[in-house]
């Protein structure tokens, strides 16, 4: 991947432009004609140039790259990919406000820290299904995630009744709340899909017993924090401010099971020995 340092540069580049057209529209434009067949007709290049970047170990070596560097691009790229093929179907104006930027900052952060470069055979079946649920989980939550900070946003503007650009921008706040919790179910049958495999199979996926670690420890308790949200979004119909804000913390502990600690033991332990 970062053989490829002109393709990098020119995603980088083009998802900042993406960044400041959407949110010089946010700032100017009239929300309900924003030209989303434009974004999407630029967005779609960008995520197959992207996409050929982050898949071309597994395609030409036949492994799985998840060096820090390297992970922390595919998840960027599934949330890019959710986000395009879910603006078919769902409208997810606002969401670029926040998507885009921390796409640049990403693809930046990756390539400066690109980490310990560590490859898996994919022949491995068990084990790539372990970690294809936990990616793509992972990025699910990355996704509601945002849709949680823009619900925080847009409720601060209307309990201050600061009718700004981004109460007209942004989807009616019920609706945010419904499509972060659809969301939230898939990355939780995601998620759980990763925990019990990982928990109960893993000699079979990663050929060796069960060890509580941090990465584990930080795995359960956000299944925990999301399985509690949802069972409490059913029985009692649980939404708003507290709601977003626990949605926030799941992926906080998320992010340090799995990319938090990848930093630290390939960029921070190794740069320091």
């Amino acid at each position: 991947m970062f053989a490829m340092p002109v393709l990098m540069i020119l995603l980088m580049v083009i998802y900042t432009a993406l960044a400041v057209f959407v949110w010089r529209y946010y700032k100017n434009g009239n929300g309900d004609t924003y030209p989303l067949k434009i974004e999407l007709s630029i967005l779609a290049p960008a995520t197959l140039v992207h996409g050929a970047i982050v898949l071309l170990p597994i395609l030409v070596d036949r492994v799985l790259v998840m060096g820090f560097g390297y992970a922390l691009s595919l998840i960027v790229w599934l949330m890019l990919v959710m986000y395009f093929a879910g603006s078919f179907f769902y409208n997810l104006r606002g969401l670029q406000l926040l998507l885009y930027p921390i796409a640049t900052i990403s693809l930046l952060f990756a390539a400066v820290f690109p980490g310990k470069y560590t490859g898996y055979s994919i022949e491995n079946i068990p084990f790539m299904a372990h970690i294809g649920a936990s990616l793509i989980a992972y990025s699910m939550f990355a996704i509601i995630t945002l849709l949680a900070v823009l619900i925080l946003w847009l409720s601060r503007d209307l309990h201050q009744r600061k009718f700004s650009s981004l109460v007209s921008f942004l989807p009616p706040l019920l609706s945010l709340e419904k499509l972060m919790f659809q969301g939230m179910w898939v990355g939780f049958i995601l998620l759980s899909i990763s925990v019990v495999s990982g928990t109960f199979f893993a000699e079979e996926v990663f050929g060796r017993p069960f060890e509580f670690t941090h990465k584990s420890i930080f795995g359960i308790f956000s299944w925990f924090i999301y399985g509690t949200l949802l069972l409490k979004r059913s029985m009692m119909a649980w939404r708003g401010k507290n709601a977003a804000i626990w949605t926030v913390l799941g992926f906080i502990s998320l992010m340090l099971a799995y990319v938090g600690s990848k930093f630290v033991l390939e960029v921070i332990l190794i740069n320091r020995l």
